[in-house]
C-alpha cells in the first residue's frame, strides 16, 4: 500500500510564503466599482442647491441629469423638464453675478441638446425656445459691449471762407506815392503858374495905374486888377513849394520803391559757351 507522503513546511519556509502571498495581495491590482449618481439623486441634490441660493451649483446638476439621460422615447419628457430647469438656474446664476461663465455653460448645453434632437426630429419646446431667446440676447450684449467703441470724428474747423485765390505781388508798389506825386506837383506847377501870372499882372497893373488919370474910373479899374494880381500871386507864392516839394518828395519815394522792386526779380544765371563763362542777369523791369 502506498502512502501519501505528507510535506511539512519549516518555520522558515512558512514565514516566507507568508511573505510573498502579502505581497501578491498588496500589488495585485483593485476593482473598486464606483456607482455614478442617478438621475433622481442629482434631481435631489440640484434642488437642495436651488432652495438654498445656490443657482450656479444647481444649474450645473441638472445640466449633468440631463446629459445622463439618452434622449428617447420614454427619457424625453424627464429630459424636458430637467434641461427648462437647468437653463432657468443658469441665467438665475448670472443676473445673480453677473459672470458669463453661467451663460457659456448654459449655450453649451443648449448645443448639445438641440444636437440629441436632431435623430428623434423634436422641435424644442416652447419653454425651452424662450430660454434660448433670452440666453442668445444676453451673448448678443456682452459681443457688442466687448468691442472696442469708434474714435469720435474730429470736430469741424471753422470755415475758412472763400478762396481768395492766387495772391498777386504788385510790381511797381511805388506806382500810388508816383501818381499821388505827379498830381501835387502838377498843382504846385499851377500855383508856380499863378504866382509868376500875379507878379507879370501886378507889374502891368501898377504901369497902367501910373498912366492914369488920378480919380478916374479907368484908374479904380486898374487898382481892382492889380490887387487880384497881387493875391494871385501870393497864393502861387504859398501853393507853388508846398506841393511841389510834398511831389517831388513821394515821386522820388515812389520811383525807389519801383526800383527795389525790379531788383528783387532780377537773377544771376550762370553762362558759359565755346570759350567764354559768366555771369548773366535775368529779371523783369
Amino acid at each position: 500500500m502506498v502512502r501519501p507522503v505528507m510535506r511539512r513546511f519549516t518555520s522558515m519556509q512558512s514565514r516566507l510564503f507568508a511573505s510573498l502571498l502579502t505581497v501578491a495581495l498588496v500589488t495585485a491590482p483593485l476593482h473598486v466599482v464606483y456607482a455614478a449618481p442617478s438621475v433622481e439623486d442629482l434631481y435631489t441634490q440640484g434642488q437642495e442647491k436651488f432652495d438654498a441660493g445656490d443657482y450656479g451649483g444647481a444649474a450645473d446638476l441638472w445640466a449633468q441629469a440631463v446629459r445622463s439621460l439618452e434622449e428617447t422615447e420614454s427619457n424625453s419628457a424627464t429630459r424636458q423638464t430637467i434641461m427648462n430647469l437647468s437653463l432657468d438656474a443658469y441665467l438665475r446664476a448670472y443676473r445673480a453675478d453677473d459672470d458669463r461663465v453661467h451663460i457659456d455653460n448654459a449655450k453649451a448645453l443648449l448645443d448639445e441638446y438641440e444636437a440629441s434632437l436632431e435623430a428623434s426630429g423634436e422641435p424644442l419646446t416652447s419653454e425651452i425656445a424662450s430660454e434660448k431667446g433670452k440666453i442668445e440676447d444676453i451673448l448678443a450684449e456682452l459681443a457688442a459691449a466687448a468691442e472696442p467703441e469708434p474714435e469720435p470724428e474730429p470736430e469741424p474747423g471753422p470755415d475758412p471762407g472763400p478762396d481768395p485765390g492766387p495772391v498777386h505781388v504788385d510790381e511797381k508798389p511805388g506806382r500810388g506815392l508816383v501818381i499821388g506825386g505827379a498830381v501835387m506837383i502838377g498843382v504846385g506847377a499851377a500855383g508856380g503858374g499863378l504866382l509868376i501870372g500875379g507878379v507879370v499882372g501886378g507889374l502891368k497893373a501898377q504901369t497902367d495905374f501910373e498912366a492914369t488919370e488920378p480919380f478916374t474910373d479907368e484908374r479904380d479899374a486898374v487898382r481892382k486888377r492889380g490887387g487880384t494880381m497881387n493875391a494871385l500871386a501870393i497864393t502861387g507864392a504859398v501853393v507853388a513849394p508846398v506841393f511841389l516839394g510834398a511831389g517831388i518828395a513821394l515821386l522820388v519815394v515812389g520811383l525807389k520803391r519801383n526800383r527795389d522792386a525790379r531788383l528783387r526779380n532780377v537773377m544771376l544765371l550762370p553762362e558759359a559757351g565755346p570759350g567764354y563763362a559768366g555771369v548773366g542777369f535775368s529779371g523783369r523791369f
